[in-house]
């Protein structure tokens, strides 16, 4: 038993440590990044591809639950669509966009959009930028 301190018995030092545990897990998981209209949905990442790759560890370092494959009768799933794009004209910039779209309907449930210059250069760096352009501003 552990020495009192301000008259009052010394509490059991194993329930000061759940009670800790489950304080630091409540606030750990109130920090989500992901979005709120992304919360109830698996992300279906299908493709093999490296960019497609670091979008999916991307994502569930981020704490999405990513799959890789259709599974019938779940929870509601997004598939995960990205692609390049410019707008028409002469010396206009290069744009990464990912869009996700539920599988049932295809109604896009988030996208984002990162101009594609020096500082993304890598597939890994690329996929952070545009899960972390998914998320709220706070």
């Amino acid at each position: 038993m552990g020495v009192s301190l301000g008259g009052r018995p010394a509490g059991d030092p194993v329930k000061r440590a759940v009670v800790a545990w489950v304080i630091a897990l409540t606030v750990g998981c109130g920090a989500s990044r992901v979005p709120a209209t992304l919360r109830g949905y698996d992300i279906l990442v299908e493709s093999t591809d490296e960019q497609s790759v670091e979008l999916a560890r991307a994502m569930r370092s981020a704490g999405y639950r990513v799959r890789d494959r259709v599974k019938g009768g779940s929870k509601p799933t997004a598939a995960m669509i990205h692609f390049v794009s410019r707008e028409p004209g002469a010396h206009q910039p290069l744009w990464f966009n990912l869009r996700l779209a539920d599988t049932r309907s295809g109604v896009v449930v988030g996208e984002a959009t990162i101009p594609l210059d020096s500082t993304v250069r890598t597939s890994r760096a690329r996929a952070e930028a545009v899960v972390q352009a998914l998320a709220p501003n706070p």
